[in-house]
């Protein structure tokens, strides 16, 4: 049997001020809505409800001229139970000289036996500044979930200057209980978060950035060098991650997006 798969494709350009190109195709959509006292904001939506076996996502920005933009997504990403191989996420991100974008998607959840493969490239200009943000839950605590199998796949490629800046590489499977549970691995949180902002000087905020990382309830840690900065972090659910990401958003001298649920 053959079943309906969803795809979905967003693209966005800036030329300094000046919006180029704005594409959507599929269950792929994007929004522009005002955005007082910060860059434009581009709101990227799944109105397909979530991701499953075999879907396809897309998004693609690419900014030149000292363009400067927010990206965020409407609301959290769902993984559902896969039948039929993993759903794909790509994302590609131009940006060049003296520009600026935030990446800002919400969290993306993963439900039981979902499969999930997602890979965000990033191609900057030496001089660009790009902070990127993402939040990972294994099943609601307050919906009282609990992930026993489930399938991720998850790589990030930065590239600065033509050169590899940045590598990231999660894989989880299996037995999800038992990873959650492994000190060397999980130790027991929920949600998982990396920040890293790549900009000339970012070293120089690493005080602050551990100053708001000081919580009893998370484990997070940052390191700086080379004008980037990367923060790791660990919790028991999603709000205490997501209010920390928040804080930290504001110290890298960023705007938490308004669409943003807190």
């Amino acid at each position: 049997m053959t079943h309906q798969r969803a795809r979905g494709h967003v693209a966005v350009s800036f030329a300094g001020e000046r919006l180029g190109r704005l594409a959507q195709a599929g269950c792929g959509r994007i929004m522009m809505p005002r955005n007082a006292g910060g860059p434009p904001l581009a709101v990227v939506l799944n109105t397909a409800g979530g991701l499953t076996g075999g879907d396809r996502f897309a998004v693609e920005a690419e900014l030149s001229e000292g363009a400067r933009l927010a990206m965020t997504t409407q609301a959290a990403e769902r993984a559902y139970r896969s039948i039929s191989g993993a759903a794909r996420v790509e994302s590609r991100l131009r940006i060049g000289r003296g520009c600026t974008l935030w990446w800002l998607p919400q969290e993306t959840i993963l439900f039981e036996r979902s499969a999930l493969a997602r890979r965000l490239e990033v191609e900057m200009a030496e001089d660009a500044c790009f902070i990127g943000l993402e939040m990972l839950v294994l099943g609601r605590r307050a919906m009282g979930e609990t992930l026993a199998a489930a399938q991720l796949a998850d790589r990030w490629r930065i590239r600065r200057g033509g050169r590899l800046a940045q590598a990231e590489a999660l894989r989880l499977g299996g037995d999800m209980a038992a990873l959650a549970r492994a000190p060397a691995l999980l130790d027991g949180a929920r949600a998982i978060g990396l920040m890293s902002c790549l900009a000339p000087g970012a070293e120089a905020l690493l005080p602050q950035v551990r100053q708001a990382l000081a919580r009893d309830d998370l484990r997070a840690a940052a390191s700086a060098w080379e004008g980037r900065i990367v923060v790791r972090m660990l919790a028991p659910d999603l709000a205490p991650l997501k209010a920390l990401a928040a804080r930290l958003v504001g110290v890298l001298g960023a705007q938490v997006p308004t669409v943003w649920q807190i």
